[in-house]
């Protein structure tokens, strides 16, 4: 496997994920993924128009597509990792496997609309076991959130120190984290920024080479 990037912490793969999940078996615990929506056109929060006008993609952005495979490379996530932690959105969330805990993301300023009101909360879907199992006691499922995105580049990146968050609730130190729909990079960012170990995959390039830039600044603080 030929990496786009690579550094201490950090490989990224500009491919087809479903390439690659046979190389990697054994080698990840910890699956964060924010997949594509299937909502034919993004995955942003504000609107589909503003999706489809940002968002560039090779791979129709539709149901189908979700279900034929980012389901597939979910369940791959779900089959290897010891924890797989998935946004998968709401319009095709009755598409993925039953979870074994289920939270959100609420977002009390939402502005996106639904036929009964704002689509003020995102899911939260867990599968497996935390690096922490037995320890769960005070350990949130929901967060609060009013974080901007994280990457301005990018149309649809999860909120830094959010995403973080969830990820040190549940990751050892030892953990190798994976993100098969990478986009901007914001799971490996924040695995760098724990000092962490991640492989992310992406299908286009130009979200790579944004991941790439993401990953070379010094380990921050999140």
């Amino acid at each position: 496997m030929k990496h786009y990037y690579q550094d201490d912490y950090c490989t990224i793969y500009h491919a087809d994920c479903r390439e690659l999940l046979p190389h990697l078996r054994g080698e990840v615990q910890l699956a964060m993924v924010d997949p594509p929506y299937g909502i034919d056109g993004g995955r942003g929060t504000t609107s589909k128009a503003r999706g489809k006008g940002n968002y560039a993609s090779s791979f129709p952005d539709t149901p189908d597509y979700v279900a034929n495979v980012v389901v597939g490379a979910i369940e791959w996530c779900i089959d290897n990792c010891r924890t797989t932690i998935v946004t998968p959105g709401c319009a095709n969330l009755a598409s993925y496997p039953q979870a074994n805990s289920f939270g959100c993301f609420y977002q009390p300023t939402a502005t996106g609309m639904q036929r009964f009101g704002n689509m003020d909360a995102q899911p939260i879907l867990y599968y497996g076991t935390s690096a922490f199992a037995g320890k769960n006691l005070g350990r949130p499922c929901s967060f609060t959130l009013t974080e901007p995105p994280s990457c301005r580049t990018h149309p649809c990146s999860k909120p830094i120190k959010a995403w973080g968050k969830i990820m040190h609730l549940h990751c050892a130190d030892d953990d190798v984290v994976f993100d098969p729909f990478m986009g901007s990079g914001t799971t490996l960012r924040a695995a760098k920024d724990l000092r962490r170990k991640c492989i992310g995959i992406e299908l286009e390039e130009k979200y790579c080479e944004i991941a790439a830039k993401r990953m070379a600044q010094e380990v921050l603080a999140l």
